[in-house]
């Protein structure tokens, strides 16, 4: 026996203890006793001459021994493939599931002998086995080799029998039997790993797991759960399918994450969602606007996680556009209840809160179901969007300019904001105060205000209804205000809220400075009455100035001089435009002819200025108390009050007007009001209420303000169009029609441009020298600098 063969004898016997007893360890003097040999196979045999003679090669590398490095090697392969040849043929007194527990225990037991023995071995592997790959040759390290060698003894041997086990434990699995699953996961690492880091080969890591386990697999699985969804479908409902399918989805999924390798659930996902939901695909999509109708979340959410599974083009674009229409279509239907609604058509206050009401409602409903049903998908969260945005701003109610969403919720939010409307407010949490409620309403607002297609026409005329409400000292709170720009500030910016923080400072600043006028008054013994002016500023105010000339009672003639005198030497240079038919006043008025409580304390009446120039020419200056002279007070014919007052005819009479119909005043033609009749106090005046508010009954004239505010909305739409016209063309130098069109609708966010207002403000740049036309091609514009 040559000393190699001596060496390698003590080897193999070391190899296979190493191999048999691996789960039950070894001493180390075994270890080192092997490792040593390894050494000396590798360096103390030298190659022999003819004769006896020994040569020592000048190559350092060769003192390794190339010739019994590759014998080592080979002898271990070998030695090693007998091994597995032999439990091969032990592995066939096994079946089914002892199959499995017997491959699981020597695949553990030889994982750790081969991790041993590739230690022991490392001589071989940093010398030999690095010095031929490093020359291409086909080697690789011991233990790849030992994987190697457990793959082409055993594994391919097995290989069938093996699949056929793992199959039948999952089919039990499946069908709701009770089998161990880690038996599987324990088989299926074995196949990861075999097809690991064999780049010796140049196979593909994962070659043995896709090709051996993989592909079979979710072959027998898509067989399996077509015949089952064959059955499923025949003994119940495509309802009863979706459940079935939801669950076994989910528990497959949860059974993948435990034996398949991270690399493959998604293939083996596919081919399950193709075969379970791509074949009822059409089937399942048609259930879903039935469950719309009935709101059943749960069924609604596990159709959303099926049809997601499908993809986004594939599952989950046919569920958006359904939905975009279904809510669409519940929009319209809430906004056509509403106008069939009595109380709705009692007053723009109704109609505008059953409005905003019914448009929240449907966005409530819808955006709950985008919650709890679809997770808040972008998808869908996109087509209820786009399906509000429709249905707010085009309904049954929305018929014209005069009548569209934008002025229907700035409507709302007066109601909501102005006082004397407590019922508006009242809705919302139990036990929840009435600021708390207000602040919930104005959210709710903002969400509808997101939606609309005419932001600038909200804007004009929430300013409007914000100047009347502080004009008149009609907010509700001024906590509820500032929150609403607040609000208002988060979606449109500072652009359009700075005039409403300009307008609440200018009342703040009125009211401090009121007060100091006042103090400065009552100093000068002078309070002969109260006294509160609003001092404005012009460009932050949507107010007119008046359409008809007044001259003041005399009372407050020198009043508003002493203003004028105490505002000028704090304010220099600042001229006053007195905005008379904003302003109002409270008198006490007493009737020599009334009897009982009013007799004594007279009657409050609230009047606008301009009533209060009227009533106080029938005021006489003698009469112990009352202000009369003899019992009806001076008599005044038309002419006498438009002469005395300045006001138009046409302001006078419709004051006078009002004042006979309350039998305030007497008319001598049958208690009418013309330009020839002669009036009268009523001194006999009565009336339940000794308070009464005239001015309330003086309303402004709705439809002339509407067409007025829409021909101010024209005028600065066009202005816009006209600014976003030339910033793009500045930017751009020159643009085709076509494309300047799509850039300054794209560029404007206000409200939506028409296609004609566009072409005609691109006229009106051209007139003016801001662009012109190419001359040799019509279509395209250059800017001019």
């Amino acid at each position: 026996m040559s000393e190699a063969d001596e060496i390698w004898a003590e080897l193999s016997v070391g190899v296979d203890a190493i191999l048999d007893r691996s789960d039950q360890g070894f001493d180390s003097a075994l270890y080192m006793r092997i490792y040593t040999g390894v050494y000396n196979f590798c360096t103390a045999l030298k190659p022999s001459l003819p004769g006896g003679a020994y040569y020592a090669p000048g190559d350092a590398n060769m003192v390794h021994g190339s010739m019994y490095g590759r014998q080592l090697y080979t002898r271990l392969n070998d030695h090693v493939s007998q091994y597995m040849i032999r439990v091969a043929e032990r592995s066939r007194e096994f079946t089914g599931d002892d199959l499995l527990s017997f491959y699981n225990q020597e695949w553990i037991k030889y994982g750790d002998a081969a991790k041993t023995i590739h230690h022991i071995f490392d001589y071989l592997n940093r010398h030999w086995i690095q010095r031929e790959q490093d020359e291409g040759n086909n080697v690789c390290d011991i233990n790849t080799l030992m994987f190697r060698i457990w793959r082409n003894n055993f594994f391919m041997d097995v290989r069938n029998s093996l699949l056929e086990s793992v199959f039948s434990l999952m089919k039990r699995i499946r069908d709701g039997q009770v089998a161990d699953l880690n038996l599987v996961k324990s088989v299926v690492d074995s196949f990861v790993s075999l097809g690991n880091d064999d780049m010796a080969t140049g196979s593909k890591k994962m070659e043995v797991y896709d090709s051996y386990f993989l592909k079979p697999f979710i072959e027998g699985s898509r067989q399996y759960y077509q015949a089952e969804s064959e059955r499923v479908l025949k003994e119940g409902s495509i309802r009863n399918y979706m459940i079935w399918v939801f669950n076994r989805l989910k528990e497959e999924d949860d059974r993948a994450e435990m034996y398949l390798h991270e690399s493959s659930l998604r293939e083996f996902g596919d081919a399950l969602n193709k075969v379970l939901i791509g074949k009822q695909r059409s089937n399942l999509i048609s259930e879903f606007k039935p469950m719309l109708v009935a709101q059943e979340k749960d069924d609604l959410g596990r159709l959303y996680e099926l049809l997601k599974r499908l993809g986004e083009t594939s599952g989950l674009e046919p569920l958006r556009e359904v939905f975009r229409e279904f809510v669409k279509e519940a929009g319209l239907e809430a906004v056509k209840k509403v106008c069939g609604d009595k109380e709705a058509a009692e007053s723009v206050a109704n109609r505008s809160r059953l409005f905003v009401q019914a448009l929240l409602t449907v966005h409530g409903l819808y955006t709950g179901i985008l919650h709890d049903s679809f997770k808040d998908d972008p998808g869908l969260s996109k087509a209820l969007d786009h399906a509000c945005q429709s249905f707010i701003n085009t309904n049954d109610m929305c018929t014209g300019p005069e009548m569209d969403a934008a002025r229907l919720l700035a409507n709302y939010c007066d109601t909501l904001l102005r006082k004397g409307n407590a019922n508006a407010r009242a809705a919302g949490d139990a036990g929840a105060s009435t600021e708390d409620n207000l602040e919930k309403h104005l959210a709710q607002v903002i969400c509808v205000y997101r939606y609309l297609n005419n932001l600038d026409v909200f804007q004009m005329t929430y300013v409007r209804s914000l100047a009347r409400r502080l004009v008149n000292e009609q907010s509700v709170s001024s906590h509820g205000e500032e929150t609403m720009i607040s609000l208002l500030k988060e979606v449109s910016g500072v652009d359009f809220t700075s005039r409403l923080s300009r307008m609440f400072s200018d009342i703040t600043v009125s009211k401090d400075m009121s007060e100091k006028f006042k103090d400065s008054l009552r100093e000068a013994g002078a309070a002969n009455f109260e006294f509160d002016v609003k001092v404005l500023n012009t460009g932050s105010w949507p107010l007119k100035a008046p359409e008809t000339n007044l001259k003041l009672p005399a009372e407050l003639d020198g009043t508003i001089d002493r203003f004028i005198e105490f505002y000028d030497k704090q304010h220099s240079g600042r001229r006053f435009n007195w905005l008379w038919q904003y302003s109002k006043a409270d008198i006490k008025m007493f009737f020599p002819k009334t009897s009982g409580p009013a007799a004594k304390a007279g009657y409050t009446f609230t009047v606008t200025t301009y009533q209060l120039a009227v009533l106080s020419l029938f005021n006489a200056d003698s009469g112990p108390g009352t202000g009369y002279d003899s019992d009806d007070g001076p008599t005044l014919a038309f002419d006498q009050i438009v002469t005395a007052t300045e006001l138009d005819k046409s302001v006078v009479l419709s004051e006078l007007e009002l004042f006979c119909k309350a039998r305030l005043l007497n008319s001598s033609e049958n208690n009418q009001a013309t330009e020839t009749a002669k009036y009268t106090l009523n001194s006999g005046y009565k009336s339940k209420r000794l308070r009464t508010n005239f001015a309330a009954a003086k309303k402004p004239d709705q439809k002339k303000e509407d067409k007025e505010m829409q021909k101010s909305v024209e005028l600065d739409r066009s202005v816009n169009i006209q600014a976003a016209i030339v910033r793009i063309m500045k930017a751009r130098k020159q643009l085709v029609h076509r494309e300047l069109i799509q850039a300054t609708i794209d560029n404007i966010k206000l409200f939506h441009p028409q296609i004609s207002d566009i072409k005609e403000s691109i006229d009106k740049l051209i007139d003016t020298g801001y662009i012109e036309r190419d001359e040799d091609d019509r279509n395209l514009y250059k800017y001019l600098a």
